[in-house]
């Protein structure tokens, strides 16, 4: 009696294990070309889709979406220089972003668009270097949220190894994104960008030269230098269901910390009410 009542755990035990590791992921490849790779990732439970409620699909021209992501900024860390770069290779910007405009109107409203693309490096007239910028993108409550993980990451040798792919809330690098006009930051490494605001209407980030060259013109910094480590605490992240008012919002702040209408202490508090909605 008693061998049987364990056996009848140890079966439910195993069942329930197996329903709470039932989460995973599909994967619908979309787009291959010149080193970058943009697929669809549906997430599944034991049974069906988990719904994610995003604006798919949606129509964006790849040229905003270029002119997009050539103004996101990001900041390394002191012992790294501090130096500020943009976030996306001008190798692979229009690439990427021709990508990602089709994935975004392919997608249905559970799937994120994921992009992995990989940029290839001379030495001594050989390409033998390869380095992976990877994010997460999708559209929801009119805003383009856009989520990095690899900046430029040199891979190691590919032979029998699975590049691991960008998740949400998955800080591998370390890096810090710096807002900007129509960015509102919500993490370290996230954006939501008003896309259809006019400033992404031209490429002021980056010009092609006659040669065919994309490169990237130098941008002076808004504000001082600062530096970053891991005991700095984070504000919390945006919520799934932020309302357009609180993005408003939060554009707003962005925008009065840029101009230098408030100190970095009542920019933090004020985001974070902001954030959790008081």
């Amino acid at each position: 009696m008693m061998g049987s009542r364990l056996r009848f755990v140890a079966i439910l035990l195993a069942a329930l294990s197996f329903t709470s590791c039932a989460t995973r992921f599909v994967k619908q490849q979309v787009f291959d070309s010149q080193g970058v790779q943009i697929f669809l990732r549906t997430e599944k439970g034991f049974s069906s889709v988990i719904e994610k409620g995003y604006d798919h699909p949606v129509t964006i021209a790849s040229v905003r979406l270029a002119h997009i992501l050539s103004r996101i900024d990001v900041r390394h860390r002191a012992e790294d220089g501090n130096r500020r770069e943009g976030a996306i290779e001008t190798d692979i910007l229009y690439t990427t972003a021709e990508g990602l405009a089709g994935a975004l109107a392919e997608a249905t409203s559970d799937q994120q668009a994921v992009v992995m693309a990989f940029r290839k490096e001379r030495s001594l007239g050989v390409f033998d270097e390869e380095f992976l910028t990877s994010f997460v993108a999708y559209v929801r409550d009119g805003s383009l949220f856009i989520h990095l993980s690899r900046l430029d990451w040199p891979v190691p040798n590919r032979r029998g190894l699975d590049i691991p792919e960008p998740r949400l809330g998955d800080n591998f690098s370390k890096f810090r994104i710096q807002g900007g006009e129509a960015m509102t930051v919500i993490d370290p490494q996230s954006l939501a960008i008003d896309w259809r605001d006019p400033v992404f209407r031209r490429p002021t980030r980056t010009k092609v030269l006659p040669s065919g060259e994309v490169v990237r013109k130098n941008i002076l910094l808004e504000s001082p230098a600062e530096t970053w480590d891991d005991d700095v605490v984070d504000l919390p992240e945006m919520p799934a269901g932020i309302t357009p008012e609180q993005l408003r919002a939060l554009a707003d702040l962005e925008e009065a910390r840029q101009d230098g209408e408030i100190t970095e202490p009542e920019y933090r508090a004020r985001k974070r009410a902001i954030l959790e909605g008081s």
